[in-house]
């Protein structure tokens, strides 16, 4: 049942793609994620290797929100594992907001499944740089009074607040401060702590492929207003059946709290990005769109790099706030597609974007191509920008050169974003191609 909170975020409603499928600078999976939208960065900590989760050194990985592409990134030592973080700009500089140690640990069947930072700690984004959470002087790091275990700093960019995980008396505690005033060492809390309530981690009775884990995996928090978003996730239980497959990709949870009343307003299933092999749920966070000035909550997945085993990418979407104009809303406006060699624009340029009408939401192109001197065989014609990119295969016959009556082809995108164009042959090539009639479901 639908559930439109005080934000305007509806968790069972449509949403968007920020990036998709970017590799990072290590092989383990993401952890936390956050974005400065002023600078045009997106944040990314991910466990440094297996070998060293004791250690509990992580990657701070720097993504351009716009390309995708990795622009830096920080060896961080002795600071945890990234359950959520903030990030903050100051000017051309971000700083953010993490975990540090000390450390805990958590254990299974012996072994030290996961190390966290106990504290809470402010640092400036310097690329290609090594921190060593060691050396950070005691008055920088802040463990809030009676934590016992882990802890997790996020921020709420719309009321200017910093919000801070920590356990305490057997239960998730939150605590919200004024970021300026705890970056000078005063650390206040502004309002009343939240206590989650006790059995929010049982997993949900939800339909699933698989039987799922009894217990959820928490993935991350953040906070906007006086909405508490929680990010959690059912693995496949494959200890207790072991002819599943694999424990991934499981069922993705998220729920909202009332700050004021503790009460939970809603959980509900996240299909984002279904199409994903791996899709293992990390990190979430609030940003405000620098075009649209919109808030919207980000979640994140992690993913298999094609080709690979172990390497994980990183792909993040997102739930709008506002709500529909005349019934449509527009979760990405138009955008340039990047055309291969020998593919030119034609009268008009080929752009993109995504809308969402009556609870589906549609890819539609624009714009015409031409190639020289004629594709004469099934080829890639162009690359979809990240926000429009598809995790299942998107399809749709279009209008091209009519050669003896043939004068249909039909254009696939897939989840690199790759934009196919099938049916030519080296006896009837396509010479130009319409892109004005697609408009197609998409997920």
């Amino acid at each position: 049942m639908a559930y439109t909170d005080a934000n305007g975020v509806d968790l069972s409603g449509v949403t968007g793609r920020l990036i998709q499928t970017v590799d990072l600078v290590k092989n383990p999976a993401p952890q936390a994620i956050a974005t400065d939208t002023v600078n045009g960065h997106v944040f990314v900590l991910q466990v440094e290797s297996a070998a060293t989760i004791p250690q509990g050194n992580m990657y701070l990985n720097r993504i351009d929100r716009l390309t995708g592409k990795v622009t830096g990134s920080m060896q961080l030592k002795g600071f945890g594992h990234g359950l959520s973080m903030g990030a903050e700009p100051v000017g051309t500089d971000t700083y953010l907001w993490t975990e540090v140690g000390p450390l805990h640990t958590t254990m299974k069947d012996g072994e030290v499944k996961a190390t966290f930072g106990k504290a809470v700690t402010r640092f400036r984004f310097e690329p290609g740089t090594v921190l060593d959470g060691n050396l950070i002087p005691q008055q920088r790091k802040f463990t809030p009074p009676g934590s016992t275990s882990g802890t997790g700093p996020f921020l709420d960019p719309v009321n200017n607040l910093l919000g801070v995980m920590y356990h305490k008396d057997g239960k998730r505690h939150f605590d919200r401060y004024d970021p300026a005033e705890a970056a000078a060492g005063s650390w206040v809390p502004v309002g009343t702590t939240f206590v989650m309530p006790s059995g929010e981690d049982v997993t949900p009775d939800v339909p699933s492929p698989y039987p799922l884990e009894k217990t959820l995996v928490s993935q991350g928090y953040t906070v906007l207003g006086d909405v508490l978003y929680a990010y959690q996730w059912a693995p496949y239980d494959k200890v207790n059946h072991p002819t599943i497959p694999s424990a991934y990709p499981g069922i993705a949870f998220l729920t909202s709290y009332s700050w004021t009343t503790g009460a939970r307003l809603d959980r509900q299933v996240v299909t984002n990005a279904d199409g994903l092999t791996w899709r293992e749920p990390e990190g979430v966070a609030v940003e405000v769109d620098p075009a649209t000035a919109e808030a919207r909550l980000l979640f994140g997945f992690s993913n298999t790099v094609p080709g690979t085993t172990g390497s994980r990418d990183v792909t993040i979407g997102w739930y709008p706030t506002k709500p529909a104009v005349d019934g449509i809303k527009v979760l990405a406006d138009w955008e340039d597609l990047a055309l291969e060699a020998g593919v030119s624009p034609g009268a008009q340029p080929p752009r993109g974007r995504l809308i969402a009408l009556a609870g589906t939401t549609y890819l539609q192109l624009r714009g015409t191509v031409t190639c020289s001197p004629g594709l004469t065989d099934d080829s890639r014609i162009g690359t979809l920008p990240h926000r429009l990119r598809p995790t299942h295969p998107t399809r749709q016959n279009v209008p091209r050169n009519n050669n003896t009556g043939r004068y249909v082809c039909r254009i696939e995108a897939d989840v690199t974003g790759a934009l196919w164009a099938y049916g030519a042959t080296s006896d009837n090539a396509t010479t130009w191609i319409d892109l004005d009639c697609v408009t197609v479901a998409w997920r």
